[in-house]
């Protein structure tokens, strides 16, 4: 019941109490005097009854009130002196500042809950991160205590060993190594858990027995712990190519040291700084005083002008062919054909030379005596062309006597003399020109002016022997970058070749054509052709199908083809003729306009 409702029903029973005690005075008559000493005793009784009734109800929750205040919110309210009322009041204060106090921690620990939360979560996240790291690693991941029980493995090393990680964490971490390399294993191990962490290769083996290399990474996660991790690479594939890099290396260092040519590689200045032992046998000079010596020391004077020319050309195609005379020690000329082969770095930037040069002094010796056999050959039938010429000019010269008195055919006679004189002085001088050695000078020339020189120096001879020579040539051909005295020989021996091939006489054609960036020239013969086992040594040198033969002019000629970096061949069949052919790369300057 409410306390509004007692005080109220207290109220009521004290009236009709009072009501009561009246109506008795009435049939019972007192004394005024005892009439006032009843009514405040009654009031006073009346009191009691409604203290107990209402106020002592509010006594106790005041009591029970402010011990669970201090009970609960650790704090004290002083309600002395203070009516019920105010006590309720303070009470209710504190435990008002006390909710709010609450409030305010509530929502704070909201708030620290939230963030611990999402702290939660974003370990979650993050642990959820590395977990892919690991699994999804390309390297295989060991973890592992000290005594080499492992704690978890990766994908990775489940494929590289082929276990099941079921069966893989079964295994202790130094049982999956070699036996050999155990002993070196174990070593390492022990040092990788005093230093922390270490580096070193070893032997790991698969489930089916198969032995792999590995490269081990190991380090110290946890020291307190005992936890370690390794991280392993299968470098197996990468052993095998440096094996067999190294036996490359092997072979080609034997190679380059047992070569009859002479090797050597310089810097971008020229340096020497590697030498074969065939080069440092040929020039004289020891290793330590060939490397490092700059490569130019090694030749002519003339030669070292060729070199400096021929430079820019290295760096601008990268490789280049030219002869070259060297020197020795001694101060002894050897005459040779160098292969040069830049070295050039990821940007383009020279670096050095790869250089073969090979010693063709004693085969200069018999091309020259070769040549000088040629000439003899030229000379002789020149001196038989010339005297027919000289006949005819005698002849001229008595009929001019016998007819000096007729002017006309006097003039006649003397022209005839004149352009028979002019006639013999060409091919004089045709001859001499092709009797200069050549200089070794490269430079860009019309293939076609070439032939013609040396068809209008053949021709003669061979149309007194009935060989006939016919020309097919392409015109407006691009250049080609020749020595042409090297190249002049060559047609001469091989349209010789074409006219002995013909003892009864035939047809020579030569054709040139344009062919995929080379100058192509055909020598074609109508003569008995060229067996096929013959054809297969045709450019051997000492090689020769002919009784007085040297067997060293085609062998001549495919060693000046490849020095201009061309290529000659020969196809033929018994009694079907024959054909040489040659191509000449077109000069770098002209092949773009041609294309």
């Amino acid at each position: 019941m409410k306390i509004s409702f007692k005080i109220v029903l207290a109220f009521l029973i004290s009236g009709f109490l009072m009501a009561g005690i009246v109506t008795l005075l009435r049939f019972f008559p007192i004394s005024s005097w005892l009439f006032f000493l009843i009514l405040p005793a009654l009031s006073a009784g009346m009191g009691i009854i409604v203290m107990f009734w209402v106020a002592d109800p509010l006594h106790r929750f005041i009591h029970e009130t402010q011990t669970k205040v201090q009970e609960h919110f650790e704090s004290l309210v002083d309600t002395t002196g203070d009516s019920e009322i105010e006590q309720l009041s303070r009470l209710n204060h504190a435990i008002l500042s006390a909710l709010e106090t609450m409030k305010q921690n509530l929502h704070e620990l909201n708030e620290d809950n939230a963030a611990h939360l999402l702290n939660q979560s974003n370990l979650q996240e993050k642990e959820a991160y590395f977990r892919s790291l690991f699994e999804f690693a390309n390297d295989a991941v060991f973890i592992y205590n000290f005594e080499g029980i492992l704690i978890d493995v990766n994908r990775k090393a489940c494929q590289m060993l082929g276990f099941p990680k079921k069966e893989l964490m079964q295994i202790p971490f130094l049982d999956l190594q070699d036996e050999e390399e155990l002993v070196r294993s174990k070593a390492a191990f022990q040092t990788s858990r005093k230093t922390g962490s270490l580096r070193y290769e070893s032997l790991m083996k698969t489930k089916d027995g198969e032995r792999i290399f590995v490269e081990i990474s190991s380090s110290i996660v946890d020291l307190k712990m005992g936890i370690m991790q390794s991280v392993i690479s299968n470098i197996t594939q990468r052993k095998e190519m440096e094996r067999h890099l190294k036996d490359s290396e092997e072979k080609f260092r034997t190679f380059m040291e047992t070569a009859n040519d002479m090797m050597f590689i310089t810097n971008a200045q020229g340096i020497i700084e590697y030498a074969n032992a065939a080069m440092m046998r040929t020039v004289g000079y020891a290793s330590k005083e060939l490397i490092g010596m700059p490569f130019q020391d090694l030749l002519d004077q003339e030669s070292l002008a060729i070199s400096k020319q021929r430079r820019q050309h290295l760096l601008d195609s990268g490789e280049d062919i030219h002869e070259l005379v060297w020197e020795t020690k001694a101060r002894k000329k050897i005459i040779g054909e160098m292969k040069a082969v830049g070295i050039f770095d990821e940007n383009g930037r020279f670096k050095g030379m790869r250089g073969v040069f090979r010693d063709v002094t004693e085969r200069k010796k018999i091309e020259n005596s070769q040549r000088l056999t040629q000439l003899g050959r030229l000379a002789a039938d020149i001196a038989h062309e010339v005297k027919n010429q000289l006949m005819l000019v005698s002849t001229r010269a008595q009929i001019a006597l016998i007819h000096l008195q007729e002017s006309k055919d006097v003039e006649e006679d003397i022209q005839t003399i004149i352009n028979q004189c002019k006639r013999i002085n060409d091919v004089v001088k045709r001859l001499l020109q092709f009797s200069r050695p050549s200089k070794g000078n490269f430079q860009e020339l019309d293939i076609n002016d070439s032939l013609n020189f040396v068809i209008n120096l053949v021709e003669k001879q061979f149309s007194q022997e009935q060989v006939e020579i016919s020309k097919k040539m392409a015109s407006s051909l691009p250049h080609v970058w020749i020595d042409e005295k090297q190249i002049q020989e060559v047609f001469v021996n091989l349209l010789q070749n074409a006219s002995e091939a013909m003892p009864s006489g035939g047809q020579i054609t030569v054709f040139t054509s344009y062919d995929q960036n080379f100058v192509r020239i055909d020598i074609q013969d109508t003569g008995s052709g060229i067996s096929e086992n013959d054809l297969a040594h045709i450019f051997d040198p000492f090689f020769t199908t002919k009784e007085t033969g040297t067997g060293l002019g085609l062998s001549a000629c495919f060693g000046i083809i490849q020095a201009h970096q061309g290529q000659i061949s020969y196809s033929s069949a018994a009694g079907e003729g024959t054909t040489a052919t040659i191509l000449l790369p077109v000069s770098e300057s002209k092949e773009s306009a041609i294309t």
